[in-house]
């Protein structure tokens, strides 16, 4: 079985400049999607403090690799970056997977 350890970390700041520049943008409810297409499948997740305090941030962020893992095995080879909206946490899990997927697809993310 795989897992979302299919995707490398991006973690170097150029990486997120480059994406925040020149990738694909789509908010949804809960979540904005930075896409880039690459050879490489790389993905990360964001949240800001405006999202809440450390526990509010971590869950936010557990819910979107979730979220993410569900519909890894259909998503294009590419860079992602998913940022956590403040709304997040009024939002229950089903509806934030069914936003990040359309999200994908109207971005062209989805095979």
């Amino acid at each position: 079985m795989s897992s979302i350890k299919d995707f490398l970390s991006i973690n170097s700041l150029e990486e997120f400049a480059t994406i925040y520049k020149e990738g694909k943008k789509w908010h949804c409810e809960g979540v904005i999607i930075f896409y880039t297409f690459s050879s490489e499948k790389k993905i990360a997740v964001v949240a800001s403090k405006k999202v809440g305090k450390a526990v509010m941030r971590n869950r936010a962020k557990r819910l979107l690799r979730s979220a993410f893992f569900q519909v890894k095995n259909q998503v294009k080879n590419g860079k992602y970056i998913l940022v956590a909206k403040t709304s997040i946490a009024e939002i229950p899990f089903f509806k934030l997977e069914k936003n990040l997927k359309w999200g994908l697809k109207k971005i062209g993310c989805i095979k």
